[in-house]
């Protein structure tokens, strides 16, 4: 587990004031991308600088394939420490083993 939990790994979270915090992070055979954009704290990570921080955050996540969506949710949230008063939820994931996950919620 930890780093080879996911291949693919894309989150988009919108808060007000058009305010987003971004991540992507691909590792497929032929390479690794990660960029982690982070709108509220005008923070941007790229390249190994991002990798390095997804890292940390992926092998503090216990959920896998079979988790619930709202404890999936509720987990990135805290590992990433997001406000839970975002517009828009959205997070992709495609599990080492294929599984492709959709997770997505809207607070009005």
């Amino acid at each position: 587990s930890g780093s080879n939990t996911f291949t693919s790994f894309e989150q988009d979270v919108d808060y007000d004031n058009f305010k987003s915090f971004e991540v992507e992070y691909d590792n497929e055979n032929d390479g690794m991308e990660a960029k982690i954009e982070d709108e509220r704290n005008n923070q941007k990570l790229r390249g190994d600088e991002a990798f390095q921080e997804l890292q940390n955050r992926f092998e503090s996540f216990k959920f896998d394939q079979t988790t619930s969506n709202e404890e999936v949710i509720k987990e990135v949230l805290d590992s990433f420490e997001l406000d839970d008063n975002y517009k828009k939820f959205d997070l992709e994931i495609q599990y080492s083993d294929g599984t492709e996950k959709e997770y997505q919620k809207s607070n009005s």
